[in-house]
């Protein structure tokens, strides 16, 4: 095995480094994957991809990862787990051929990943989106587009977390940064399957970068008749808009959101789904209920947030302390 760990890492033609990454995971297999550790693989893995002189060495560790995940599997997992920081930091190296042979490998690791890994996944791509490096932002973004067709179920639940991060992104001052911003969020948005939501999204999504675009999309939802249940996915994807409304100086825009707080919280079921966003919703609505000079406005206000607080309520939550 040492020697075809060799040969993968030394050979000048990509194709011998490749075939002697295949011949090495075929003969972990075989072994048993514990090989990986007693062969002490991912040490040799991480010290070739650090090694900045040599390009077979930084390529040729990467497809034996690649060959090792083809070769095992799911069993291969714990031990990418291990090394994802170490190669999603590769995303920003300068030789194409290493960067080409990353962006496969991580593809299909992660097209072929255990959905329930997707919340042990995130924080490893939450740190990679908040890089210097636009590299390895867009390298991450473009994965967790990948990670929401995977994992569909769990990266709803997920989406409190996901919105605000990518969104950040969307705001970055690099465009290829935004692009892939934009479109993995749109991937991740795939989650969402409430019928009376699901024509907003690309509305709301624009909205979310570009927060000129807020009234649109507060415009849009207002006039949307909410029937179908509202869940933890379709809350992620709305409550921002309605978080930057509530904070607008315009009453009016206060009042709208106000409106779509109150109708979208009647059809919440679950109190977990709504949970996520109370410390975002809660206190705005009592502000308006309280400060707003308005009467008719405050009266909106309370409305909306009593809306919420039964929502909690009926759904087994607890509200929280004021």
């Amino acid at each position: 095995m040492e020697a075809l760990y060799v040969k993968a890492t030394t050979e000048a033609e990509s194709a011998e480094r490749s075939a002697a990454a295949k011949s090495l995971a075929d003969a972990i297999k075989e072994a048993g994957p514990t090989t990986v550790m007693s062969f002490k693989l991912i040490d040799k893995v991480q010290a070739s991809l650090g090694d900045l002189k040599s390009v077979p060495a930084r390529e040729g560790a990467i497809m034996v990862v690649h060959a090792l995940h083809t070769a095992l599997g799911h069993h291969s997992e714990p031990y990418i787990l291990i090394l994802l920081p170490t190669l999603i930091e590769k995303f920003d190296d300068k030789v194409k051929n290493v960067t080409a042979a990353l962006e496969a490998c991580l593809t299909a690791f992660f097209q072929a990943v255990n959905p329930h890994a997707a919340a042990t996944l995130l924080p490893h791509l939450f740190a990679g989106m908040s890089t210097i490096s636009w590299k390895i932002k867009v390298g991450t973004l473009k994965l967790l587009g990948t990670l929401a067709h995977t994992a569909p179920s769990q990266v709803g639940q997920l989406l409190p977390d996901i919105v605000p991060k990518v969104t950040e992104n969307m705001w970055d001052t690099k465009p290829e940064v935004k692009a892939a911003a934009k479109s993995s969020l749109g991937e991740c948005c795939t989650v969402i399957h409430n019928p009376d939501v699901q024509p907003l999204v690309p509305t709301l999504i624009s909205a979310n970068a570009n927060p000129k675009e807020n009234p649109q999309a507060l415009d849009a939802l207002m006039g949307t008749t909410f029937v179908s249940q509202v869940d933890r996915p379709t809350l992620a994807i709305i409550v921002p808009v309605l978080g930057r409304g509530l904070r607008d100086r315009d009453v009016q825009t206060k009042r709208k959101c106000c409106v779509v707080v109150d109708n979208m919280c009647k059809l919440v079921v679950a109190a977990s789904d709504v949970e996520p966003f109370v410390d975002k919703l809660l206190p705005e609505l009592k502000r308006v209920e309280e400060e707003v000079p308005i009467p008719e406005i405050r009266a909106y206000g309370a409305k909306a947030r009593a809306t919420l607080v039964k929502a909690i309520k009926d759904g087994g939550g607890k509200v929280p302390e004021e």
